[in-house]
């Protein structure tokens, strides 16, 4: 199968750019504020999905244009909550409900590939939550609002968030931001840690994730960039069993011409080049249990 002309898969709220590979990510509802929509969703989960799977793609960069009024202003309420309930859930029930924003949450979660986010606005609610907690590496402007309103507009938090955001920063924080529905900025105490740098201004936020995109599609390999990122997030509760699955990832890798060629790199003082694919590791990967979300419909 050939691989993917982003410019012709019929994105309508997003475009998506190769740079190398490198491929970015942008936000195009800026007139909207990038507000969360069904088609944003739609556009996000088909894009990560694809670009998890492009062989030529190594790092994929999530970011809004700079001149926008918000990198993502939340969900498009102007509807209310209505607008963001699926028809199905209305006629099988409640259960079938599947939070759109999750389902982003997932797509960018389960993407092999490294991912970054460049916050370079103001984000509410699933602009926070469903675009960023789920990246691997987050860049931030320092004057940008972190908004956290869920108890205040009468609704819990979205899109995994309940999970990833106790695990990223604690416990404590996560429920302090929850509970008070807080806005903060990105050097808040109470998100220490969570961004791998703050910029001064929000121009400057992009070029630096693109800069450290392109120096890790360069110098990493992939297939050891998707076990360490499985080894973090789908390992055990225990440290027995996580001495034997990542013991065997090593035992995997060590056998790799991408381990292989990063040793006779060393060696030779130069820059690795690696070449291998993730097509690779489908033998062993995954090797935890994976959960199909998708409702089973219980009438036609």
């Amino acid at each position: 199968m050939s691989p993917p002309d982003y410019a012709n898969v019929g994105f309508t709220s997003i475009d998506v750019q190769l740079d190398g590979a490198v491929a970015v990510v942008t936000l195009a509802r800026t007139k909207q504020r990038n507000t969360f929509v069904h088609s944003l969703a739609e556009d996000l989960i088909k894009a990560y999905d694809l670009l998890d799977k492009d062989e030529r793609v190594r790092v994929v960069v999530l970011t809004a244009e700079p001149t926008a009024p918000a990198f993502c202003s939340g969900a498009d309420l102007s509807g209310g909550w209505e607008r963001i309930l699926e028809e199905e859930s209305e006629k099988e029930g409640e259960h079938a409900h599947r939070d759109s924003g999750g389902q982003v949450t997932m797509a960018i979660f389960r993407c092999r590939k490294i991912t970054i986010v460049a916050v370079n606005g103001h984000a509410v609610g699933v602009g926070v939550t469903g675009l960023q907690l789920p990246c691997d590496i987050r860049f931030a402007w320092a004057g940008a609002k972190l908004a956290f309103p869920f108890v205040r507009r009468g609704i819990a938090p979205e899109a995994c968030s309940s999970y990833l955001l106790p695990r990223l920063i604690g416990h404590s924080r996560a429920m302090s931001l929850f509970i008070t529905g807080a806005t903060v900025t990105p050097d808040s105490p109470l998100l220490s840690g969570l961004y791998h740098a703050i910029l001064p201004t929000r121009e400057e936020v992009f070029p630096a994730a693109l800069a450290l995109a392109k120096d890790l599609a360069v110098n990493t390999s992939q297939t050891a960039i998707a076990v360490t990122k499985a080894l973090v997030w789908r390992g055990y509760d225990n440290i027995e069993e996580q001495h034997i699955v990542d013991s065997r990832a090593i035992r995997i890798l060590a056998r790799s011409p991408d381990a292989e060629e990063g040793a006779t790199a060393f060696k030779q003082r130069r820059a690795p080049k690696f070449a291998d694919q993730l097509s690779r590791l489908a033998p062993w990967m995954p090797w935890w249990r994976e959960i199909n979300v998708n409702h089973r419909k219980s009438r036609l």
